[in-house]
């Protein structure tokens, strides 16, 4: 069910997805505009239960995608709220060419969540897209699967993999996605870019949590990309 993270500003809503055979936790994080409105990032699995406490928060003004592995559940939400504005970065986008997106999420804040959130993404990379947000009001950073770290809450497996992958307890971006950067410049911007906004907590659709100085672990977790030729 949803649990509030900042007062009538931020909540998220935790379920389990199999990846790769695996029990991984996956986050909603829901954010109630200053209209009273809400924006949907990577949403969960629609139930009744979770249609009914949304209901209680407001009406759902944007869905948005920021990784392309949270699109599994989007059919019953673009069914459910149809009048609601779609964005997707663009490799969701092109895997669900049976739904309507309104548009894709880029690099920069979409127009429609100006003045809400900011917005960016890593780029220099091969990989596909994922985006980045930030809540200046609650100084959150809310993050894609986009880090690794060994934190209790997490199903065990997803722990198992995230020792695997050689992540302890601090967020640490994977060894194995660092290759896949071949401009470091754009990497280093980008980092630099989120740097600057007013950070004290992150959380992230993967499970992790972030209670304070998210700033400093968000940059420690990034600290290779700066002593890499």
């Amino acid at each position: 069910m949803l649990v509030e993270w900042h007062p009538k500003r931020l909540w998220y809503c935790d379920t389990r997805i199999r990846r790769h055979g695996f029990d991984c936790l996956h986050r909603m994080i829901v954010v109630k505009r200053a209209d009273r409105t809400l924006i949907i990032i990577n949403p969960v699995e629609l139930t009744t239960q979770l249609q009914l406490a949304l209901s209680d928060l407001g009406l759902i003004k944007q869905i948005c995608v920021t990784s392309p592995t949270y699109h599994p559940t989007l059919s019953e939400w673009w069914l459910a709220y149809s009048e609601a504005q779609f964005l997707a970065t663009p490799t969701v986008i092109q895997q669900r060419s049976d739904l309507h997106f309104d548009d894709a999420l880029s690099s920069q804040t979409h127009k429609s969540l100006q003045g809400e959130l900011l917005q960016t993404s890593l780029l220099g990379s091969k990989s596909p897209r994922k985006v980045i947000f930030c809540d200046p009001q609650s100084r959150t950073l809310i993050l894609p699967d986009l880090l690794l770290a060994n934190q209790p809450h997490l199903p065990l497996p997803q722990r198992l993999i995230t020792v695997i992958f050689g992540a302890g307890k601090s967020i640490v971006f994977p060894f194995s996605d660092r290759t896949q950067f071949e401009r470091m410049s754009l990497l280093r911007a980008s980092i630099q870019e989120v740097l600057t906004w007013p950070i004290e907590h992150i959380i992230s659709s993967n499970g992790l949590t972030v209670g304070k100085d998210g700033k400093n672990a968000f940059y420690q977790a990034f600290r290779w990309a700066f002593v890499s030729d």
